[in-house]
């Protein structure tokens, strides 16, 4: 205790007078040192962002691309500790690795919270494509991958579920397949093994529909935005919250009235999304022209029909929007300012059009980056890449080792400035 008390600051005493035993004091300094170099290197961890654009079903060059900026490592785990990963949608579609693709990112999503790293999911235009039933770019590889020893009976099933679907619609002016040997193959045709369980899977109860209708379309990581299509500076939002609810919304709502009218049987419950539009406005005709309208039902197949120009379909929704890849920049650059001071960004990255050099471009003085390179290379010719984000520096990685810093802080200090 009398060795205890002889170190203890004693009221009164100048500080000049304390003594410290030297081992002590290099303990003490050593411990600040290592909380220091601990701090900076969790602090440098933390500010690095990496953004990853279009997948489409190529989950080869997604898992290398995600090896080579260091967020997984060769056993497809995370190894990006506390860095934030922020893949900007369309995992699903034209590729043959949907499924595959998914599972990888949800298991790196699990592993990296557990590290203290994020990783961003966010919803692009396919994702909510599969989710409603939009199915003109699932592949027969992806419908493969949801087949199971079971999908021969399934699909004999629903088959007969379908014929039944048709008797309320017996003498009806549709354009529906009948239920002849002719109108079977077509329908077999149209419904390959594996089709069923990927509707399953895709729904709000679905193992994958579930997960992906727990994400946003948009996040904001510090100053900067991220989402997949853009924001168009025109669209009229309060901010972030209120853009991501309202999509969140419009699929909730989607789901309901998609339950409801296949309940009605104005629509057979797996119908493609296509095919419901036309069979909703057919059936709304019939029930005018048979002056026999059912009130509440006509309403839910018009709220289904308008939502086409909704969130989830217009061309100025986050998920679809592609201006800032089309659209001339001094037409975007008044209204695109504006947006970004009220909400409080500095920066905005975003996919969904492929780069006809394949290459991660910025725009609008730097502030604005794309960054789909259009990844699936027998589809699209391009090649994987990634955005990483770290002390101020844009730098853009391709998959095979290029890399080229687009924006980097001037050596003054000051603003960043672009690099040739």
């Amino acid at each position: 205790m009398r060795e205890r008390l002889k170190y203890r600051l004693v009221r009164g005493r100048p500080a000049s007078k304390m003594r410290f035993p030297r081992r002590v004091l290099f303990f003490r300094v050593g411990v600040l040192l290592v909380l220091a170099a601990g701090f900076c290197a969790g602090a440098a961890a933390q500010n690095r962002i990496v953004a990853i654009g279009d997948v489409h079903g190529d989950c080869a060059d997604f898992s290398a691309i995600l090896q080579q900026v260091g967020l997984m490592d060769a056993q497809h785990h995370w190894a990006g500790g506390t860095a934030t990963f922020v893949q900007t949608g369309d995992i699903p579609d034209r590729g043959p690795q949907s499924r595959q693709a998914f599972d990888l990112l949800r298991q790196l999503e699990s592993e990296a919270a557990k590290q203290g790293g994020k990783v961003f999911p966010l919803l692009g235009n396919h994702e909510v494509m599969d989710m409603v039933g939009d199915l003109r770019y699932v592949t027969p590889e992806d419908y493969k991958n949801f087949a199971d020893e079971n999908s021969e009976k399934r699909r004999e099933a629903e088959w007969e579920d379908y014929k039944k679907f048709l008797v309320f619609h017996h003498g009806h002016q549709h354009s529906l397949l009948g239920d002849d040997p002719a109108s079977k193959q077509n329908w077999m045709t149209a419904h390959p093994l594996g089709f069923f369980e990927e509707r399953d899977a895709m729904g709000p109860k679905g193992d994958y529909g579930s997960w992906l209708r727990s994400h946003d379309a948009i996040a904001q990581v510090g100053e900067i935005l991220l989402m997949h299509g853009g924001l168009d500076p025109s669209l009229r939002f309060k901010n972030l919250r209120e853009l991501n609810e309202g999509i969140r919304k419009q699929i909730a709502l989607y789901d309901s009235l998609w339950e409801s009218l296949s309940k009605r049987h104005v629509i057979w419950h797996y119908m493609t999304f296509g095919e419901a539009l036309k069979q909703i406005q057919e059936e709304y005709m019939a029930m005018r022209a048979r002056g026999m309208p059912d009130q509440e039902a006509m309403d839910e197949m018009k709220r289904l029909n308008d939502m086409t120009s909704g969130l989830l379909f217009a061309p100025t929704s986050p998920l679809w929007y592609r201006g800032y890849a089309l659209e001339p920049e001094e037409k975007l650059r008044p209204g695109f300012d504006a947006m970004m001071k009220r909400l409080k960004a500095q920066y905005l990255v975003a996919a969904h059009t492929v780069n006809q050099k394949y290459k991660i471009t910025p725009h609008l003085d730097n502030h604005v980056f794309l960054i789909d390179t259009g990844m699936l290379t027998p589809y699209f010719g391009g090649r994987a890449s990634a955005l990483i984000i770290e002390g101020g520096t844009f730098k853009a990685v391709y998959l095979g080792g290029e890399s080229q810093v687009l924006l980097s802080p001037s050596a003054s200090g000051g603003a960043a400035k672009a690099q040739p």
